[in-house]
């Protein structure tokens, strides 16, 4: 094959989220781009994380809709059976779609795609192992490094056990457990744990924090804790794991408590603590002075790394931990390895997370808010007050806003319906650095959730309409 066909502007290493649409972009530049994928295109996201759990996380909840459906009028005999074989095949259909979409992209924009492992030799040489056997050299310019993540694998023993999974595995279970310790408290597991318990299974959550979701805000974390125990799932936080045995034809997890050592058995063992970047085949680059914080890539704004022309996004750097958050750092990296200027600004990133109900956040929470200083009003508003919610039967929940000195919104938090969708509306609004005032302008339509969050800065403000506020000091009226 002709030197020139192996030579190329730009070469990006991985191709899920952040990868594949660094790769688009800087062929829509008038880059010459090859991406290199060692296991399947779209990543870890779109084959094993966040489109098949919610493909699955959407049957388990329309499962568990059954529950109700006779408070509604819907007389249904008997609960529906549920068949874990045809789930799996569902959501292997939606991943297989997505995923040969994204191929077809890639192809489309003339991106040349490499199936192999990547050992990126230098900043311009690229050595990959194709996983049809062959080898190919390929010389670039500049290079963007989205290598992903992998999942922790903490250090204790019986990590490799029968009936221990990682939530990788989650995705193609051939039966829904009885029962199940899930390890962590983290956005994964609290999304799996949701899950499970929605197709039948008996639940254990096992936390080493004093709280699941640590990082959002004091009283989602505690509403969920709440939401969760209600319905059986068993919530233990302030326990360190020490192992997974063999017991009694179970598994059975020990951890340290504040009361001493405590056990908690199960059929499965769901480790989910979190996920690390993976840096495999950058050796040569390690070698070369490339600069590592914590087992991830530094880069700055520019998602540039200390070496020229090497750039990298995504789990890799570990900003985040985000899909949405490395697709946008994949499109800043190529314009700026394309002769552009841009910068990644992480003030303003949406976190959802797709449990029962939704939870989705932006920016600070109450406290960090109150850390900073200054007056600062916050307050939320239930949805068992907003119309649209008391007509859908989905009234568990609030949507929570920080207001700052100004007006401006420093962050906000939404548990309950359609969360995930609806905090665009606060991203959007803190993005433009729209003030309180202006969103209580906007006209909202009714009956909609979207009043709710209208209604929770009105809250914020200390003027909400729909719900009775004894007057507070500080609230502007």
């Amino acid at each position: 094959m002709a030197a020139d066909q192996n030579q190329f502007d730009v070469v990006v290493i991985g191709a899920g989220p952040g990868g594949y649409v660094a790769a688009i972009r800087a062929a829509q530049l008038g880059g010459r781009v090859a991406i290199v994928e060692k296991q399947y295109i779209g990543g870890t996201c779109l084959n094993v994380g966040c489109i098949p759990s919610k493909a699955l996380l959407h049957i388990a909840q329309l499962y568990a809709q059954f529950d109700e459906l006779g408070k509604l009028g819907i007389m249904v005999e008997g609960r529906p059976r549920f068949d874990m074989a045809t789930a799996v095949a569902f959501k292997d259909k939606v991943v297989k779609q997505l995923t040969g979409g994204v191929a077809q992209l890639l192809k489309a924009n003339g991106v040349a795609i490499f199936m192999g492992a990547a050992d990126v030799r230098s900043p311009t040489q690229v050595h990959v192992k194709l996983n049809d056997g062959g080898e190919r050299d390929l010389t670039t310019r500049k290079l963007i490094l989205a290598n992903g993540s992998v999942p922790i694998r903490p250090p204790f023993p019986g990590l490799d056990g029968r009936n221990v999974i990682f939530s990788d595995d989650a995705m193609n279970m051939p039966k829904v457990p009885e029962s199940l310790v899930c390890i962590g408290g983290g956005i994964i597991a609290v999304e799996l744990a949701c899950m499970f318990h929605a197709l039948g299974t008996q639940v254990t959550i096992v936390e080493m924090l004093p709280s699941m979701i640590a990082n959002e805000d004091e009283e989602v974390s505690k509403a969920l804790t709440r939401s969760f125990t209600k319905r059986g799932i068993q919530v233990h936080t302030d326990a360190r794991v020490e192992s997974i045995a063999d017991a009694d034809g179970k598994k059975r997890v020990m951890a340290t408590t504040p009361n001493g050592q405590q056990t908690y058995d199960a059929e499965y063992v769901l480790v989910a603590v979190g996920r690390k970047a993976n840096p495999a085949g950058l050796e040569g680059l390690t070698s070369a002075g490339l600069a590592m914080d914590r087992g991830r890539v530094a880069a700055n704004e520019r998602l540039e790394t200390n070496l020229p022309g090497v750039y990298a996004i995504g789990d890799l750097v570990g900003k985040t931990w985000l899909a949405h958050v490395a697709m946008v750092e994949g499109e800043l990296a190529a314009e700026n390895a394309l002769g552009h200027e841009a910068t990644m600004d992480y003030n303003v990133v949406p976190r959802p997370i797709f449990t029962f109900p939704e939870i989705a956040s932006v920016g600070l929470s109450e406290a960090q808010a109150r850390a900073k200083g200054g007056n600062i009003r916050a307050d939320k508003f239930p949805w068992v007050a907003n119309g649209k919610a008391l007509a859908s039967n989905e009234t568990e929940g609030f949507t929570k806003v920080i207001v700052g000195d100004y007006g401006e919104i420093l962050g906000a938090a939404i548990f309950g319906p359609d969360a995930t969708n609806l905090i665009t509306e606060f991203s959007l609004a803190m993005r433009g650095e729209l003030t309180a005032d202006e969103v209580i302008a906007t006209i909202h339509p009714h009956p909609t959730y979207s009043e709710a969050l209208r209604e929770a800065v009105l809250a914020a403000e200390g003027r909400a309409v729909h719900i009775y506020q004894r007057p507070a000091a500080g609230a502007r009226q």
